[in-house]
């Protein structure tokens, strides 16, 4: 055994890939509706590389692994998230910013609390607050404020300055792996006790994949309208796409329209007409409207009924396709100011991105990889092909140019150095940096000719390979310190308080947010992932929702949790050092 563990320990890629694929395999196995998901290649990079500890044959450093796996996973959220962060901003993200503000604070002091009354030692503690916060610059800046703490009685008590400062590292280390698991435990919990459905949730909050659907519609209504005020009186929003006039057809006398076969009707499609907004319809006309159920029942109810004639059967002029957008041209621009329509005769009815369908408004804006319903005459496809791209092979590549000048702009922010009080600098490091720069280029989309964003597949396939990276990379390189620090009978105190202040501070941070601030337990779920800047917490929610809510609040509040918890840390220690508060 030790033979293969040593021979193992020299092929560090190898174990990496090794812990990758056992952990999805365990992350898949549920005890219920409960699953560690991507959460388990930590645990499994624990286990594994506390095994090759034990035998003598420690995991090869992984740093850079789990460095970059953790920057392409924020960076890669922070282009998806941008836009829905800044209009959280203007809205519920101010306050759940001053929460999580609050909540680190809160955490501090009752760290302080416990290590008075349990006489812990006050720099291990401070590496316990980072770790059950599971930060890890926080746990830096706890290790750069202790040379100006050097000539304290708690800094001389280990020997040097260099053994004070690893000391945070084992506290961190023992509080770390419970933290993480004490947080994925309590959204299990409170999932359970508010009885979450997380489909319904996304619908309501206008996330989730809603079915579109197409119904054509008989104008019996008096008086014409324009189409551009159709959405505006039925209070919904519908694209008409198709115009029948009521000299195009014809109907066997004896029949209802609404009853009548196809055998039964005539139609002149040459007179059919592709819809513009500027087009007025008026009674007698049928009309194809595209629209959700509820948008379709709306238009039915204000226009007319529903009609037994299909315009798409008969119409032989107009040509229907769905295409990709692939042409870096069209995408982040409105549609309305593409022009498409009225420069073209292209009118896009339809937005499909990912799972979710969306009908298409002039204030869409188009991203690579999205798939649209194209309706123009049967001549004019090949040109709309042209305009929008559809070429599926260029969206199996990614621009690496500006995707690599987005994360280098990201890890240089990410260096910038803030003095603090008291000596000593604040870093938001290589997770905070890229996500903030991530954030704004995805809410801006593009710059001129140059497009931040990815495609959506490739964004999903990146950020799911980075988190991965992440956790197996710390996993592997965190397991032999937990070996260590776990033979100590006096770990045992510091690992069930980090995850007790785990806990206790996500089931505040979960009530506050889905009851308190009346917001989908998904975005709870992602506050809190935030909170704790925590990528394996934030893998759990989105298994569980499926959706786009967790990181929409985990974006919301990461970069303040970030800034919050690296000051607090600094300053926690300082504190408890000075005031001599623990052993």
């Amino acid at each position: 055994m030790s033979a293969v563990i040593g021979w193992l320990a020299e092929q560090p890629l190898l174990v990496l890939m090794l812990i990758m694929a056992l952990g999805f395999f365990v992350g898949r196995i549920r005890i219920g509706s409960f699953s560690l998901g991507v959460a388990a290649v930590l645990f499994v990079g624990l286990i594994i590389s506390a095994l090759f500890t034990h035998y003598g044959h420690p995991i090869q450093q992984l740093h850079i692994v789990w460095v970059m796996g953790l920057t392409l996973f924020v960076y890669t959220i922070g282009l998806a998230s941008g836009s829905s962060f800044f209009r959280a901003l203007r809205t519920e993200g101010l306050g759940l910013n001053l929460l999580t503000v609050g909540l680190v604070l809160v955490s501090a002091a009752v760290t302080v609390g416990i290590v008075a009354l349990f006489k812990m030692e006050p720099i291990i503690s401070a590496g316990m607050f980072t770790g059950a916060l599971t930060n890890t610059p926080a746990l830096a800046a706890v290790s750069n404020a202790l040379p100006i703490l050097s000539d304290s009685a708690a800094v001389k008590a280990q020997g040097s300055l260099d053994a004070a400062q690893s000391i945070p590292t084992v506290g961190y280390a023992l509080a770390y792996p419970m933290g993480v698991l004490a947080s994925i435990a309590a959204l299990a919990l409170f999932q359970k006790i508010f009885h979450v459905n997380h489909e319904e949730e996304a619908i309501r909050a206008g996330v989730a994949a809603v079915p579109i659907f197409t119904r054509n519609i008989l104008i019996t209504r008096a008086g014409d309208i324009r189409i551009v005020d159709l959405n505006k009186a039925i209070g919904q929003h519908v694209i008409v796409s198709r115009m029948l006039p009521p000299d195009a057809y014809d109907v066997d006398g004896q029949l209802v329209l609404g009853q009548a076969d196809a055998e039964n009707i005539t139609v002149d499609a040459s007179k059919m007409q592709i819809a513009s907004i500027y087009d007025t319809i008026s009674a007698g006309m049928i009309v194809c409207v595209t629209g959700t159920q509820e948008a379709l029942d709306a238009a039915t109810e204000y226009l007319g009924e529903e009609s037994a004639i299909d315009l798409a059967y008969y119409d032989v002029t107009s040509g229907l396709r769905r295409m990709f957008v692939s042409n870096p041209s069209v995408v982040g621009v409105r549609l309305g100011d593409l022009g498409l329509q009225s420069k073209y005769g292209i009118l896009i009815t339809r937005i499909r991105r990912g799972d979710k369908d969306m009908v298409a408004t002039d204030d869409s804006r188009l991203e690579l990889g999205d798939r649209v319903r194209v309706v123009t005459n049967k001549e004019n496809l090949g040109r709309a092909a042209r305009i929008v791209g559809d070429s599926y092979k260029s969206l199996s590549e990614i621009d690496i140019l500006t995707f690599s000048v987005g994360i280098a702009l990201g890890l240089l922010v990410g260096k910038i150095p803030f003095p603090i009080p008291g000596g000593g600098v604040l870093e938001l490091g290589s997770a905070g940096g890229p996500l903030i720069v991530g954030l704004i280029l995805g809410a801006l989309g593009r710059t001129g000719p140059i497009v931040w964003r990815i495609p959506y597949s490739s964004n999903l396939t990146i950020r799911q390979l980075g988190i991965t990276f992440f956790l197996a990379g710390i996993g592997a390189n965190a397991g032999g310190d937990f070996l260590k620090a776990i033979k100590n009978p006096s770990s045992l105190t510091i690992i069930a308080v980090g995850a007790v202040l785990t806990f206790v501070l996500t089931s505040l941070t979960l009530i506050i947010v889905y009851k308190g601030f009346k917001l989908p337990y998904g975005t709870a779920m992602g506050v809190a992932a935030g909170l704790f800047t925590q990528p394996a917490t934030l893998g759990y929610a989105n298994d569980q929702t499926n959706n786009e809510l967790p990181n929409t609040g985990y974006s919301t509040v990461f970069p303040m949790a970030m800034i919050a918890k690296i000051i607090v840390a600094q300053v926690l220690v300082v504190v408890m050092v000075k005031m001599g508060i623990g052993v």
